[in-house]
């Protein structure tokens, strides 16, 4: 008699088919449909398309890795890449669910896996054209094969230097991967040690591939590393010295880390829910089963963690929680891992009920679904492009753009170099302009540009870049120029000096920036939008400033706060709107929620540990529309709302003599020595303010 054929759910393939069956439609329903506004995707988009040198490491794996996934006949080319990172992270889904069952049941390793899989940091950075989904695939492959039986060291070695090929912070895992093999490393002798280092030699000898592709001068070719000296400060990236995540300098060491170490809490929190009381029970169950590899993970944990958050003291603004948020998937793979055993401990405690745990781990799973359902869908992500095509729109042909911001500057590359739009158009990079391997790109790819170093806000090198280039020169809003600059705004760009009699063009009408209203709204594209309200702001205070202000503009400035409300000028000048037509009421309220919105600023400025200069910056802004909105209570009968109003701009600036000016005529015939008083602050913070002077003789005597 035949034997029974197992149960469906004891075969071997039953638990990693599940995942699949769920999570791969899954991340490829949600995929953007082109390339996504996320830190350096256009640049990383760019620089695999051509076959470049990313920026500082290089990142040669990812860069190869993702050229040759490129060539596959699908869809666009950043789709592709979303595609390539779709498929690294669920890769490394797998391999951490063949991890965590070789150590427990399927049932236990699957919950597990399938939380892990939901976790929303790893399905944004499964999404975009980067190297982080890779570096995840990397760390539970790595940690798999290392936490084997039959562990080989050198090929653990191999496939690290291999893996910080594509991310250096792979060396992370490090520790845990020497807990895990010194076992066979110690009965290997020094051998076994010659050989791993050996090996991992091997595989991190793929950094060669960055001073042979630079000698053929690619047109992606971040610092040259084709000379030996070069190459090597590329991959210690001793080259790299004006990137955001060098922030962290200002702040004195550990200063930043227990706020972020609330902020990964937060994330935990997000992204395993009910799973994190399941990782408690096992750490508890892996202490009294197996310490070396509790040691091992809780290795891993640490370094990967708070160790980590330590150095890099990031302040936890939007900016550099987004910069640092794709680092938290390493410890999140050792959460995930005692989440399994917790769960299968707590089941074999008492098998009558071990439903319960089971359950309590799928209702996890569950949870951190709908927790990161919202903003998940990106089908109709195509915020990056949209820009990118609505700023070369606004360029005429031959003319030159200068960008800042990576996210900007680099889709602005992708639509350019991979898309091939507007190939008339010479994009300079502002902050790269200074760079020798820049300039020698730039003179060997764009002869005919004259380029200077646009990156010390000089007004003479911005004049002669301009006189240099007469095709016309222009920036985007995010573009730091100096304050002497004349600018003429015309759409997303600004043309900078500009000849007499210069009309500037209008092209709002055929841009896609409705486009930006979708459900996904992370720091990088909200910063999109900003430039769009920055834009639309230019265009209005033109107007005003002109004394030809209508209803265009007032609807503009409208839009320009339902696309960034922290932007407190649009407001103001919708106040000033108002106040030149003696609608002090609507004035009253605008003004009140331009003063609102800097309120809100420094509030979120100490929430995030900003620099004392920024809020000394945002503070000495406010003052004005504390001033204003004084102006308007004082004409509407509110005499003191507008004492209080002009006190506050006083105490936000000190040096602003009008807000002395305007409490001493709200005093007059009420109050002359408080009139004398405040007459006499607002000549000594301006002794040139001629009002004061001439109201102050008035007053002497009375």
């Amino acid at each position: 008699m035949e034997d029974a054929p197992a149960p469906l759910i004891s075969r071997p393939y039953f638990f990693p088919a599940l995942l699949a069956l769920i999570l791969v439609p899954l991340y490829i329903w949600c995929l953007p449909p082109g390339l996504p506004p996320y830190r350096d995707s256009g640049e990383m988009a760019s620089a695999a398309w051509t076959l470049g040198v990313a920026h500082q490491p290089g990142y040669p794996l990812y860069i190869i890795s993702a050229k040759l996934f490129s060539l596959l006949p699908l869809g666009n080319p950043a789709w592709r890449l979303n595609l390539f990172s779709a498929a690294a992270g669920l890769a490394g889904v797998l391999v951490f669910w063949r991890l965590a069952a070789a150590s427990f049941p399927g049932a236990a390793a699957f919950l597990a896996a399938l939380t892990l899989g939901f976790n929303f940091t790893l399905r944004t950075v499964s999404s975009v054209p980067e190297m982080y989904a890779l570096n995840f695939f990397f760390a539970a492959l790595l940690l798999c094969l290392a936490a084997s039986p039959r562990a080989i060291p050198a090929l653990c070695a191999f496939l690290l230097g291999l893996g910080m090929a594509n991310r250096m912070d792979l060396v992370l895992c490090a520790p845990a991967l020497l807990v895990l093999l010194w076992p066979r490393l110690r009965a290997g002798g020094p051998a076994a040690f010659l050989k791993s280092s050996g090996a991992f030699l091997l595989g991190f000898s793929l950094y060669l591939y960055l001073p042979l592709r630079s000698s053929g001068w690619p047109l992606f070719d971040w610092s040259h590393p084709a000379d030996p000296a070069t190459f090597i400060a590329v991959i210690t990236r001793k080259s790299y010295g004006s990137t955001l995540d060098l922030i962290s300098r200002n702040y004195a060491p550990g200063e930043l880390f227990w706020a972020n170490l609330w902020q990964y809490a937060a994330h935990l929190w997000r992204n395993f829910s009910l799973a994190l009381p399941l990782a408690a029970a096992g750490v508890w169950a892996e202490w009294r089963s197996d310490r070396r590899r509790l040691a091992a993970f809780a290795a891993l944990f640490a370094v990967s963690g708070p160790v980590f958050l330590y150095m890099a003291n990031m302040p936890p603004n939007p900016h550099a929680l987004a910069i640092v948020e794709p680092y938290y998937l390493l410890p999140d793979l050792a959460v995930a891992f005692w989440a399994a055993a917790g769960t299968f401990a707590l089941a074999a405690l008492a098998p009558a009920r071990a439903w319960v745990p089971l359950f309590a781990s799928a209702l996890a799973a569950l949870s951190v679904l709908a927790a990161g359902a919202h903003g998940s869908y990106r089908r109709w992500l195509f915020a990056a492009e949209d820009y990118a095509a609505d700023a070369l729109r606004s360029a005429p042909p031959g003319s030159s753009v200068l960008a800042k911001k990576d996210v900007q500057l680099f889709s602005l590359w992708y639509l350019q170099e991979v898309k091939g739009l507007r190939p008339d158009v010479t994009v300079v990079a502002q902050g790269l302009s200074g760079s020798p391997w820049y300039r020698a790109s730039k003179a060997r790819y764009r002869p005919s540009l004259t380029l200077a170093n646009l990156n010390s806000a000089s007004d003479g090198e911005f004049r002669a870049f301009a006189a240099a280039n007469p095709g016309g020169f222009y920036s985007t809003m995010d573009a730091e120029l100096p304050h002497s600059s004349p600018a003429l705004p015309g759409g997303l760009l600004n043309l900078l000096y500009p000849p007499a009699g210069s009309v500037p063009s209008d092209p709002w009408p055929f841009y896609s920036f409705p486009r930006l209203d979708t459900d996904y709204r992370d720091f990088f594209d909200k910063d999109l939008g900003t430039s769009y309200a920055q834009a639309l702001l230019a265009g209005a205070a033109r107007a005003s400033a002109a004394g030809r202000m209508g209803e265009a503009e007032l609807r503009r400035l409208r839009l320009a706060s339902v696309l960034d409300p922290e932007l407190p000028d649009a407001p103001l000048y919708e106040g000033f709107y108002y106040s030149s037509r003696g609608d002090w009421a609507a004035a009253r309220s605008a003004f009140r929620a331009s003063a609102d919105v800097y309120e809100r600023l420094l509030a979120l400025g100490v929430e995030y540990r900003s620099l004392p200069s920024l809020m000394d910056g945002i503070a000495a802004s406010s003052a004005y529309a504390w001033l204003n909105y004084g102006v308007a209570l004082e004409k509407t009968g509110d005499r003191s709302g507008a004492e209080a109003a002009y006190l506050t701009a006083a105490r936000r600036n000190p040096g602003m003599a009008d807000a002395r000016f305007n409490l001493a005529i709200l005093y007059w015939n009420r109050d002359w020595a408080r009139v004398r008083e405040e007459l006499a602050a607002a000549l000594r913070i301006n002794p040139a303010h001629a009002a004061a002077a001439n109201y102050l003789r008035q007053v002497r005597d009375r």
